[in-house]
């Protein structure tokens, strides 16, 4: 994975969300308050994650993604989503945010695309041994907790999926970030 970067006016606020996204199994890299610090770091890495507020103190956000290497997706916690001030390719977040929404976007970005900025994967592509561990991971749960047997939990993890669009590795994430 990536790394996460997490850029607010406030170092508490950038902790708050790191905190936050520590509880669920992300592990944010750099806190920081200005976007000359997220670039400084960026530019050290391959890929990942820049999340931050609705201002950066000191560039404006089409800047800050033009300076960006090609690898990291912007993701912006705003109460105005709306806005013309924010490119159209960043993911936006309304706020009060809720961390199920956050974590879910981490979570699709990383198995639709492997990692942020790489080309989406053939959808006949066979499943990675790290994949696979997911769906029996989701399934066992499911077996635990809902009682399923494992040929109907397979079943919901695949009905699932086609219901709401995502893969089934997605799906079985979700399943497992939800039961934990």
């Amino acid at each position: 994975m990536g790394c996460i970067i997490i850029v607010m006016r406030k170092i508490e606020d950038a902790r708050k969300v790191g905190a936050l996204l520590g509880k669920r199994g992300f592990r944010p890299d750099l806190l920081c308050t200005s976007a000359a610090e997220a670039l400084s770091e960026s530019s050290r890495r391959e890929s990942g994650f820049i999340i931050c507020g609705s201002r950066l103190p000191d560039m404006g956000f089409l800047e800050f993604r033009d300076c960006l290497p090609g690898a990291f997706r912007l993701v912006i916690l705003s109460k105005n989503i709306m806005s013309d001030d924010y490119p159209s390719d960043a993911v936006k977040l309304s706020l009060p945010l809720k961390i199920v929404d956050l974590t879910a976007v981490l979570v699709k970005e990383l198995t639709v695309f492997g990692n942020p900025g790489k080309e989406k994967q053939s959808p006949r592509s066979t499943r990675s041994i790290e994949e696979k561990r997911y769906i029996d991971r989701a399934k066992l749960l499911l077996m635990e907790k809902k009682g399923m047997s494992e040929p109907d939990a397979y079943r919901y993890i695949q009905k699932s999926s086609m219901d709401n669009s995502y893969s089934m590795v997605e799906t079985a994430q979700m399943i497992i970030l939800m039961n934990n």
